[in-house]
Formats: structure tokens, C-alpha cells, sequence
């Protein structure tokens, strides 16, 4: 069963790496707005586009192709347990494209509304996939800070899918965190000021951890272009961060 809230959150990070990395104002249109999913993992993993827009039988290929880089560059059990529950979600008739995200999430709140219950449905029915995937990306974190295997994350990956997955990492520990913090100022009088006070630790985490990953763009494919797209990332975290 697919892990559909982290396979959107991946690919919409996919999405924001590939744009990252281009200046052409026509290219990153594309990649945000018009790209299938099915392209954006080609990008990621052939850094080609296929001249097909949808294959489905081609994407979980990518997706195979993808999973079997993490298991060969990154040995960290947690996250590869993770990423093996991430895979296709065109077949649910969701895309990270941003139209469609905006359609789904405001033009038709209804819709929306269904699409969510879907897929916690969908999460029912495979019991206790949520719960895998925030334990293993909470054990990611510890071991990340205990064992600095973040530095094992870009060997033998495209500039691209090496940039992704660090900030993949990165929204996941803020994901998690702030779930943490919901549990933890719930009923508190100072409800509001709890909540802003995880949120700046939450923040400086996920800016860290993106930092810490730029260490490791020198063994991608690109240095360079990974490391662009890093920076680019925190810069604007850290002006989300500054309003906080």
C-alpha cells in the first residue's frame, strides 16, 4: 500500500528542487504547473523527460529505480523503510502539480474534503502505515544526529534526487515535530504562544538539517547544482522564519 501523503510531499519537493535548479522562466512554468509526476521522476532519476505524459507502468519503474538508489547509498533502515512505501499516486487522480493541488485544496473544498477522507481511508485499510512512517522519520532524525549519516545520502545519486531527499528529511523532522507540539500545547492556556515557540525550534531544525546536507552534495553528480538548490531552499525557510 502506497503512502500517499509522503509520496505528495516527495514530489512536490522534487518539483521545487528541479525548479530550483533552472533559470529558463518557460522550463520552471512547466515543472511546476505542467510536468506529470510520471515526468518529474524521469527528470529526477534519467534527468530526461519522456515525450508521454502519463506511463504508468514506466513510473513505478522510476519509483523502483529510485527506491533501489536509496537502498544501494544510503544505509539508514529507518528511511529506507520510508521511501519503500512512497510510490505512484496518479492512479488515486492526484497530481503535486500546482493547479491541480490548488484546485483539489481551494476551488473545490468539497472535493478536497473526500480526497482526505480517501486517504485516510486508504491509510485504515493498510492499518498502521501512518504510524510506520512517522516513527521511522522520528528514528531518522535521532540517527542522523547521532551517526552523521546524512552524509550518506548523496553517493551515487543525481544533483537532483540527492537535493530531494535531504529536503525530504528536513519537512519530515518539521512535520514531526510540530505534530509533537499539537499533543504538547493541547489544553494549555498560553495555547498560541506554546504552538509559535515549537514552531521557531521546528523551523531551526529543518533549516539545520538542510544545512548539514549541504556537506554532502560533494558526492552527488553535481555538486554544484545540489548545493544551489539547498541554499535556495533555506534562504527561503529563513525568511518563513523571520516573520514567525
Amino acid at each position: 500500500m502506497i503512502n500517499i501523503t509522503d509520496s505528495l510531499l516527495f514530489l512536490s519537493i522534487a518539483r521545487n528542487t528541479i525548479d530550483e535548479m533552472h533559470t529558463q522562466k518557460d522550463f520552471k512554468y512547466f515543472i511546476q504547473n505542467e510536468a506529470s509526476d510520471y515526468q518529474i521522476m524521469s527528470i529526477l532519476i534519467n534527468n530526461e523527460i519522456p515525450e508521454e505524459k502519463y506511463n504508468i507502468t514506466q513510473e513505478y519503474k522510476l519509483w523502483e529505480s529510485f527506491q533501489q538508489l536509496v537502498y544501494e547509498n544510503i544505509n539508514v533502515k529507518s528511511f529506507q523503510k520510508i521511501i519503500v512505501e512512497m510510490g505512484p499516486i496518479t492512479e488515486y487522480n492526484i497530481s503535486s502539480a500546482k493547479p491541480i493541488l490548488e484546485f483539489l485544496l481551494e476551488a473545490e473544498p468539497n472535493y478536497a474534503q473526500n480526497l482526505f477522507k480517501r486517504i485516510s481511508s486508504l491509510k485504515k485499510t493498510a492499518k498502521s502505515t501512518l504510524k510506520k512512517g512517522t516513527d521511522a522519520a522520528t528514528k531518522l532524525a535521532v540517527d542522523t544526529a547521532k551517526k552523521g549519516s546524512m552524509g550518506q545520502i548523496a553517493v551515487g545519486m543525481s544533483a537532483g534526487a540527492a537535493a530531494a531527499l535531504i529536503a525530504f528529511v528536513a519537512a519530515k523532522v518539521y512535520k514531526n515535530y510540530l505534530s509533537k507540539a499539537a499533543r504538547s500545547c493541547k489544553g494549555k492556556p498560553e495555547k498560541a504562544a506554546c504552538m509559535k515557540e515549537f514552531q521557531d525550534k521546528a523551523m531551526r531544525m529543518r533549516i539545520s538539517k538542510l544545512r548539514s546536507g549541504i556537506a554532502t552534495c560533494s558526492k552527488a553528480k553535481n555538486p554544484e547544482n545540489c548545493k544551489k538548490s539547498l541554499q535556495s531552499k533555506i534562504s527561503k525557510l529563513q525568511l518563513r522564519a523571520d516573520k514567525l
